[in-house]
C-alpha cells in the first residue's frame, strides 16, 4: 500500500471511531431513564411474571411495603440467598410483598434454576426482558435487593448476597 493511502486509511479510521464514540456517549448521557437510589421515590413498573399476569408496584404499595430483589440463574450468590428470602417471606406472614426480578433470561432458564432451588418459592418471580427496570433501579452487580415503604420510598438497597439478618432488616424498611 502506498503511504498517502495509508494516510488516509488511518484518518478515515479513526474520524470513524471517534463517530462511534460520539454517537454512544450522547445516546448514554441523554437517556430519559431516571436512576433511583435510597431516598428517592420510587419508579412504577409493569412486569410480566413467570406466572404470565402482569406485576405492578403502584398496586402493591397499596397495602404494603414492596422488596425487589434483582437475580439471574447464572449467580451464585442469588441461589444460595432464595431460599432464606422466601423462608422469611412466610415467616413474617407476608407482611411486605417480595417481587424477584430476574434480568434477560427465558422461562426454560428460570424453571431449571427455580426446580434446583430445596423447595419452591412463594413470591413472585417477574421477568424484566429488556432490562428497563433493572435500569431505572440503577442495578449493577446481582444480586441487587431494593425496599421499597408503604409510601414509596426507597428505604434500602444492597448490591451484593443478603445474609439473614439483612433480610429481615430489609422486611422491617419496607414496613416503615
Amino acid at each position: 500500500m502506498k503511504k498517502g493511502t495509508r494516510k488516509v486509511v488511518r484518518i478515515t479510521t479513526l474520524v470513524l471511531i471517534t463517530a462511534l464514540i460520539g454517537v454512544t456517549l450522547y445516546f448514554n448521557l441523554s437517556s430519559d431513564t431516571q436512576i433511583v437510589e435510597a431516598g428517592d421515590d420510587y419508579i412504577d413498573f409493569e412486569l410480566e411474571t413467570l406466572d404470565g399476569d402482569i406485576v405492578k408496584v403502584s398496586d402493591l404499595l397499596e397495602n404494603q411495603g414492596v422488596i425487589l430483589n434483582f437475580w439471574g440463574t447464572w449467580c451464585k450468590p442469588c441461589r444460595e440467598e432464595m431460599p432464606d428470602i422466601n423462608e422469611l417471606y412466610n415467616e413474617f406472614d407476608r407482611e411486605v410483598e417480595v417481587i424477584a426480578v430476574n434480568v434477560r433470561e427465558s422461562n426454560q432458564q428460570i424453571n431449571q434454576f427455580l426446580n434446583s432451588l430445596p423447595e419452591e418459592m412463594d413470591f413472585t418471580i417477574a421477568l424484566d426482558r429488556e432490562r428497563d427496570v433493572t435500569r431505572a433501579y440503577n442495578v449493577g452487580p446481582m444480586p441487587t435487593t431494593i425496599a421499597i415503604n408503604q409510601d414509596g420510598t426507597v428505604v434500602k438497597k444492597q448490591e451484593s448476597q443478603l445474609s439473614r439478618e439483612d433480610i429481615v432488616a430489609f422486611i422491617e424498611s419496607a414496613q416503615e
